[in-house]
């Protein structure tokens, strides 16, 4: 058909083929139209939204001592006091000042020999060191008295804590999440804006450096300045943070 046209009238296979790249043209644009569009969805419509942090801290009297002590053997005269009798004697002194039996743990157990240029066997010196749990710092210099002064190495407080000290992180949790949920209402109160409910909560990590022993706070000192000891326990701060985001309405 298309060969008859073209031999008897070309003119009108011409338009016929202009027809066509017609349409195909029109098609095309309507197709780059539609992928111009933008796409709205209305399942996920735009939210808006405010993010901040909230923090809680509190300070807790420890009543949990963690009182680290090192014994070692030594050379009393030509004689050796051994480990057994020193570690007999913790046991006895613990018992003695009111400290329960399962709150005194070994710790770690090493040796050495007092004299590099001697190796006889029966100079080898052992030292042997214990973790003692108590609730009451003062009991540390009951405690002491009850030793044998030549056979402690080294003594130092190796932790503070609380019994309930987990629960009270629990209650901080609750107080940073309020403190931020604050925050946030507080500032869109600002600008005209109402909170709306959250979207997300995370808990910022934090690191907790344990305090050691202390002769007395300044807050102590200034209402007691004539106050001498030197077993007054710094408190215990423990912190909680939180990042929440809240929708704005």
């Amino acid at each position: 058909m298309e060969f008859y046209l073209l031999m008897h009238h070309p003119n009108k296979l011409k338009l016929k083929y202009m027809k066509r790249l017609s349409i195909i043209a029109f098609l095309f644009i309507i197709t780059l139209s539609a992928s111009a569009q933008p796409i709205v969805s209305n399942s996920n419509p735009l939210i808006k939204k405010i993010e901040v942090t909230g923090s809680a801290e509190r300070e807790i009297i420890p009543d949990e001592i963690y009182l680290k002590v090192a014994l070692k053997e030594y050379k009393d005269g030509s004689k050796i006091v051994h480990m057994d009798k020193l570690e007999s004697q913790i046991v006895k002194a613990v018992k003695e000042v009111g400290i329960k039996a399962e709150d005194l743990q070994v710790d770690n157990i090493y040796g050495y020999n007092w004299d590099y240029r001697k190796n006889k066997a029966d100079e080898f010196l052992a030292t042997k060191s214990f973790i003692i749990k108590m609730s009451d710092v003062k009991m540390i210099n009951n405690l002491v008295e009850k030793l044998d002064p030549e056979g402690i190495n080294s003594m130092n407080i190796d932790r503070l804590s609380h019994s309930n000290i987990e629960k009270y992180r629990m209650e901080l949790k609750l107080k940073a999440l309020q403190a931020a949920k604050d925050k946030a209402k507080f500032m869109l109160e600002g600008i005209g804006e109402e909170l709306g409910q959250a979207l997300e909560i995370n808990e910022i990590e934090q690191s907790y450096a344990t305090p050691m022993y202390r002769s007395v706070s300044n807050v102590a000192m200034e209402a007691a300045p004539n106050y001498q000891s030197d077993l007054d326990v710094k408190t215990i701060k423990i912190k909680s943070e939180v990042k929440a985001v809240f929708e704005i309405k």
